[in-house]
């Protein structure tokens, strides 16, 4: 479920006419479903998404909030494309 919801943002993203408001409720879903599940890389590569999404509306500190904390649980792995993209948001959040 997690990942279908983080899909389905994408989508509304994707379209000629972006639907960034329900592509936000998607991938916001799609969090807390990864933390029920305790999903980890669910909740890294959702977090990334919507992180870029808040990030690209201006809301920075908020997609840094959002991000940090699920990047930091991370203790192994630092060479996956997930937790490479992740740091790299993180820097470009300062």
């Amino acid at each position: 479920m997690p990942e279908l919801l983080r899909v389905k943002g994408g989508l509304l993203l994707s379209m000629p006419q972006p639907n960034s408001g329900e592509a936000e409720i998607c991938l916001r879903q799609s969090l807390e479903w990864s933390r029920r599940q305790a999903a980890r890389a669910w909740e890294l590569r959702t977090g990334l998404d919507l992180a870029a999404l808040l990030a690209a509306g201006g809301q920075r500190e908020n997609a840094r909030a959002l991000l940090q904390p699920v990047f930091e649980q991370f203790t192994e792995g630092a060479e996956t494309a997930d937790l490479k993209a992740a740091a790299r948001l993180l820097a470009s959040l300062g």
